[in-house]
């Protein structure tokens, strides 16, 4: 019988799982770095194109009940081989899918090497699926610091095999080959660490239940799969390779500390609030992990949006450059995702996936609409158009689905509208010096100078209107994870 791990070792794993996730953040900020070096915009958007058309057999691949198995209280050794052999059994499928697919979607986009791209994509998906619960089985132990290791292993080896070929001029190749060495080693690894062997399914194990959670989060995860690749896509059929290119790693570069950071703090945060008890200590619990969410992630997204042009010259390389123009208006909607990412959590704790997609059901439907009306006008507006989808997620959620679960939304909205001020007076700060004296700097120093005064400004704000999160950040690491509680 598997049960959720005890709180001591949950308390104690809490901030190893973080600090290892900013070392996954680091090899994800260099991989960007020293790829941007070696492999142009058109390459590049050719894999994210690839990415975006074989996504689907990444949710595919879980059903949703990798987050089925995580909040329930305990799991039989019959449910945990079950688990495992159908998340394989549908990776499986889905990496043949992909398979099959590539053919004829690049013979719609007009680009035959896409057939290459989508057939060295598609094992990642099975080797993902097959590494679903011996990564539960880590996550319910509360071995969190092993999986966050396991899981940088496997993005570090990813890395260096597409650096290595790009370096020998397969750039196209490396890259399309990343996510699945990634999952390869991800996949021995876990199995290695868990402790665990499948056996083969047997008959009548209950698992209705089970199924039943997952069926309505995957329908949650299919709807944000094809609101979050929808834009890639479309500019991809409209704009060509070498702007998707820019679209794509403008997106890619918002969105990386919430991709980064939500995923860890997701597995920490379930078990949580599984055992929080009465609705107060659970609003006060999502409350606590908000503030954790929104500071480094809202910090980031300020800063960048502050220093983009500057910053895309000289880390990645003036050919990258254009790519700063989508930054600012993919910025308003990676503010809102953050912030709104605590209902995801609240539906998913209280066993409300219904609740779930009927707050995502709205905004997405508008993201993908809008994005393919607008695509003809450009793909600034289709920036446009994700970023009034993740509003109307956020408004959905806050002011309708969450006080049906019982969660105050205004309450969650007034705690992260510190986080939200401090840093728009950052960028606001930093845009006006930018604007009347800054643009006609060399990159370098204006970046220095940007940089200076973005970190300047929001220290002072945060002193002066957040000191209550600052307490709350604080509390979180001399505890060593203890806040989590």
């Amino acid at each position: 019988m598997s049960t959720l791990g005890s709180t001591t070792p949950r308390r104690r794993g809490a901030l190893a799982l973080l600090g290892a996730q900013w070392g996954k953040y680091a090899v994800q900020v260099g991989g960007i770095i020293l790829l941007a070096r070696l492999i142009d915009p058109a390459d590049f958007g050719l894999v994210s194109l690839g990415l975006a058309l074989s996504g689907f057999a990444a949710v595919l691949g879980d059903l949703g009940l990798s987050l089925a198995a995580l909040r329930a209280p305990t799991l039989s050794a019959d449910q945990r081989d079950l688990l495992f052999w159908i998340n394989t059994l549908v990776g499986v499928v889905a990496t043949a899918v992909i398979v099959v697919a590539a053919f004829p979607l690049s013979v719609a986009y007009g680009d035959p090497r896409l057939v290459l791209v989508m057939a060295l994509l598609a094992p990642a998906f099975a080797l993902r699926s097959a590494s679903v619960q011996y990564r539960v089985e880590l996550n319910r132990g509360g071995r969190w610091g092993t999986l966050a290791v396991v899981e940088f292993v496997g993005d570090a080896l990813g890395l260096v095999v597409a650096a290595v070929l790009a370096l020998s001029g397969w750039g196209v190749v490396g890259l399309s080959l990343q996510g699945t060495v990634a999952a390869a080693i991800t996949l021995a690894a876990s199995v290695a660490c868990a402790h665990w062997a499948p056996r083969l399914p047997r008959r009548g194990v209950p698992i209705r239940s089970l199924l039943s959670f997952g069926g309505n989060t995957f329908a949650v995860h299919l709807l944000n799969y094809a609101s979050a690749n929808i834009g890639t896509m479309a500019v991809g059929a409209v704009s060509g390779s070498s702007v998707l290119g820019l679209f794509s790693r403008a997106n890619q570069l918002v969105n990386l500390p919430l991709d980064q950071l939500a995923n860890p703090l997701t597995r920490i945060v379930i078990p949580s609030l599984a055992v929080a008890g009465d609705t107060v200590e659970v609003q006060r619990r999502l409350r606590r992990f908000q503030t954790l969410l929104c500071y480094p992630v809202l910090g980031y997204v300020s800063l960048l949006t502050a220093v983009a042009a500057p910053a895309i010259h000289v880390v990645l390389g003036a050919q990258w450059e254009p790519a700063a123009a989508f930054v600012p208006i993919l910025a308003v909607g990676a503010v809102f995702q953050t912030i709104g990412y605590v209902g995801y959590w609240a539906f998913v704790a209280e066993g409300r996936p219904g609740l779930l997609l009927g707050a995502e059901a709205i905004g997405r439907t508008t993201m993908i609409v809008l994005a393919i009306l607008w695509a003809s006008s450009g793909p600034g507006w289709v920036a446009v158009g994700i970023s009034v989808g993740h509003l109307v997620v956020w408004l959905a959620s806050t002011f309708v689905f969450l006080p049906r679960a019982g969660v105050s939304g205004i309450l969650l909205a007034r705690s992260a509208g510190r986080s939200v001020a401090v840093f728009l007076i950052a960028w606001a700060a930093t845009t006006t010096v930018d604007v009347t004296v800054g643009a006609a700097w060399d990159p370098l120093p204006r970046l220095a100078a940007l940089v200076a005064i973005w970190i300047t400004t929001a220290a002072v704000a945060c002193a002066v209107i957040a000191r209550p999160d600052v307490a709350v950040l604080a509390s979180f690491i001399r505890a060593r994870g203890v806040a989590v509680g």
